[in-house]
Formats: structure tokens, sequence, C-alpha cells
């Protein structure tokens, strides 16, 4: 197994980039990613470059610690890109990176001046409120997804997973099916793989909300997309590779051949 979306405490994990690699040792899995954050929208008030920077000097320690062992990725999960590009740039450039992911935790033209794990859904925001900030979500990506160099696009419906899997409001992420589907198109026609990011359905803390992750990438196949990463999404040592064996039976029953891993930017075929 390869766990392509990980989090150390070069960012919001719980635990340094060494605890991550010798659990996932121990879990048996062939390779980890480590993936912290380089969010624009906190870029300062999170410290990222210097993070980032201390994340390159743990990564190639790790890689040389784990060698033989374990295969370590060095990656960066990258939020907001058209908030702060030249900032952007700067994390992007900084290091060596095995895999770029892309992902939005914060909608600028929504009404909250805060990401979505941080709203409050009390009685306070309507139905329409949640409706609207979807489609908002949603058309960010839409317009992102070609702005810049990335591997993989993570978490397609993740507000879902805190709107609906932590506070129980309804959502129903296919009710944008026409801008998801021109998301799509435009990942595969750059080559871009899809994550399935397994921490809502695999997550206590999420409810085990699956935010219709089955119907995307029914959507994604039909539309002729084939590269999928697995991404536990873990914080913590305890969720690395949740739910892998599931999902890798899940993607082989609908069609999938492979799911990938990707090492010095480029795409490695796993079979299912």
């Amino acid at each position: 197994m390869y766990d392509l979306h990980t989090h150390s405490t070069n960012s919001d994990g719980k635990y340094s980039v060494d605890d991550m690699c010798r659990a996932a040792l121990e879990k048996g899995l062939r390779g980890i990613a480590l993936t912290d954050h380089a969010d624009m929208y906190v870029f300062e008030e999170r410290d990222t470059l210097n993070k980032m920077t201390q994340a390159g000097i743990d990564l190639r320690a790790a890689k040389e610690a784990y060698r033989g062992k374990l295969q370590v990725f060095f990656g960066v999960e990258l939020g907001e890109y058209l908030m702060a590009p030249d900032k952007a740039e700067q994390i992007l450039t900084l290091n060596d990176y095995d895999v770029v992911l892309y992902s939005e935790h914060f909608v600028p033209a929504a009404k909250w001046d805060k990401s979505y794990n941080r709203i409050v859904c009390d009685e306070s925001v309507s139905d329409e409120d949640i409706r609207d900030y979807m489609k908002l979500y949603f058309d960010l990506l839409n317009n992102t997804v070609t702005a810049f160099d990335y591997d993989v696009l993570a978490h397609i419906s993740c507000p879902a997973r805190y709107i609906t899997g932590r506070q129980k409001r309804a959502t129903n992420v296919m009710l944008y099916e026409k801008t998801i589907t021109e998301i799509l198109k435009k990942i595969i026609d750059r080559d871009i793989a899809l994550e399935w990011n397994t921490c809502g359905k695999y997550c206590e803390s999420f409810g085990y909300y699956d935010a219709q992750n089955e119907e995307i990438f029914q959507l994604y196949r039909a539309l002729g997309g084939s590269k999928v990463t697995l991404g536990s999404d873990a914080h913590n040592v305890g969720g690395i590779g949740r739910g892998f064996a599931e999902t890798k039976a899940q993607l082989k029953a609908m069609g999938f051949d492979n799911y990938y891993y990707y090492e010095n930017r480029k795409a490695v075929a796993v079979k299912l």
C-alpha cells in the first residue's frame, strides 16, 4: 500500500515525520508521502515558508533512514493558489518534491472569512447558504485546476466532509455535477490524478461520511479517467492507510486496473 496524503508537525499534524514513517512501516505499508499544508490564506500565520524548509530537512533525513525498508516520498499539499501565486510558486520551487497535491480549504468569494473546517453551521446558516457555499467551492476548483503545475487533485468533495460528516447538515455534491464534470475533464486532459481520500468514510470524527466519492469516481471513469491515488489525510499515526484495502477493492469493482504513487513527480502504477 502507498499512502500519498499525510501530515506531520511541519503543518497541522500531531506527529513528527519520523513518527509517521515508523508507523507506516509498522503497518506494513510499502510507501508513504508526507504532504504538509502550504495554504496561501494562512501563509504568514502558519509560518509556511519556514515550515516547508524544515519539511525538506526532515524528509531528506527520513528517506535516508528508511532506505530499503520504506519508500518515503516528499510532497506538499498546496492550497488557494490564486490567492497568492507568487508565494505559491516560492513554495513549489523551494524543494524537490516527489508529489504536489492541490486543494482548496478557503473560499474567498464566500461570506465566511474562514476555512470550511472552521465554519459553524448553526441555525443562522440556511440550507441555501450551504448550497451557495458548495457552488462557490466547486467554481473555485474549476477556475484553478489549470492554473499551475501539480500532480494530484486532492479530496474534491472535502467541504461536505465537515458540513455533513461533522456538523450533520445535508449536502449533495452531485448537485454540482456539471461543474464537477468540467473539473474532471480538465484534469484528465492534463494527466493529473484524482485522489480517493479515505478520511471521511473511515474516520469517526467525520461520522464515517463518504461525501459521494463513489459517484464522483464513477463519473471520472466514464469520462476516461484512470489515474487514481489513495490518501488517508492522516494527521496522526493511527490514520495512516485507513480503509485502503476496502477502497482498493471498491476501485477494482468499479473497473479501475491500477492506482498510483508518485516519485520525482512521475506517476508509478500499482496493480489493484
